[in-house]
């Protein structure tokens, strides 16, 4: 799909090597963006720029560390006059008991998941003072939701949604939208753990990557990629019990998970 908004517009793309990242390239590309994509992957990302010639240009780096942002902003001081978009999308998911979890990889995962896209985003706009400039996060319906065994991921989606709620609230916040997927038809959650149960429902990476493209054209604050989850944010206000039933029904698979993990 063409979006016009986005025609020789210069696009940050974190994450971009799989799942809704690499969605987001494939969706965007068409209209003809300067892109800069970032991962991890190394491989992945020149396979990618193999299957995009056009893309402007490609970067390896870990965004769990603090140079990680440093590298990006390099590149884009080396290579463009600004950034029209940023598309923080990499993250990742731990899943288990809390107790269990590593304080270490904690530090980790927060430097990722809500260090990482801050920074970057006070970053260009510092370096672009007059330049016009729209930040999206990938955040998670678990900001707004809880579900067992996600303690540390969902303590970091729920950071950032209240960080944007109070730059909001600031009125100094109006170039940050964030996105709230459910659980995504991709490997993601795989690596958050062994044979982790799956969340339900699920979207795919296709049709979340759109509707981050749409809403960010219209320049939203907040998307939804599902209505069915919206919807029920707004019922619970009323019926808190569905909420309750929901999470009995995830707490069912999370302790099954555990006694496979005790009695392998």
């Amino acid at each position: 799909m063409n979006y016009k908004v986005y025609t020789e517009t210069n696009c940050i793309i974190t994450g971009a090597a799989s799942g809704i990242g690499l969605e987001l390239v494939k969706q965007i590309s068409p209209s003809n963006p300067n892109l800069l994509l970032v991962d991890i992957a190394g491989e992945k990302l020149r396979e990618l720029k193999q299957e995009f010639p056009n893309v402007t240009g490609i970067l390896a780096c870990d965004l769990s560390q603090k140079s990680g942002n440093e590298q990006i902003l390099e590149w884009v001081k080396s290579n463009w006059t600004h950034v029209d978009f940023c598309f923080a999308n990499a993250g990742k998911a731990e899943y288990g008991p809390s107790e269990n979890q590593n304080w270490k990889d904690m530090d980790r995962l927060f430097q990722l998941n809500v260090h990482s896209p801050i920074q970057i985003g006070f970053m260009i706009r510092e370096l672009f003072p007059e330049k016009s400039f729209r930040l999206i996060i990938t955040a998670s319906a678990m900001a707004y939701w809880h579900i067992p065994g996600y303690s540390f991921y969902a303590a970091t989606k729920s950071a950032l949604l209240q960080w944007a709620r109070t730059i909001w609230s600031e009125k100094t916040g109006d170039w940050v939208t964030l996105a709230f997927p459910i659980a995504t038809a991709t490997n993601f959650f795989d690596t958050a753990g062994n044979n982790i149960p799956k969340a339900y429902p699920r979207q795919t990476s296709a049709w979340v990557a759109k509707t981050i493209l749409s809403g960010t054209a219209k320049r939203k604050k907040k998307i939804f990629p599902s209505h069915l989850f919206l919807s029920m944010l707004i019922l619970t206000r009323f019926f808190r019990f569905l909420k309750k039933i929901y999470g009995i029904f995830e707490y069912q698979k999370y302790k099954k998970w555990l006694e496979k993990q005790t009695n392998p």
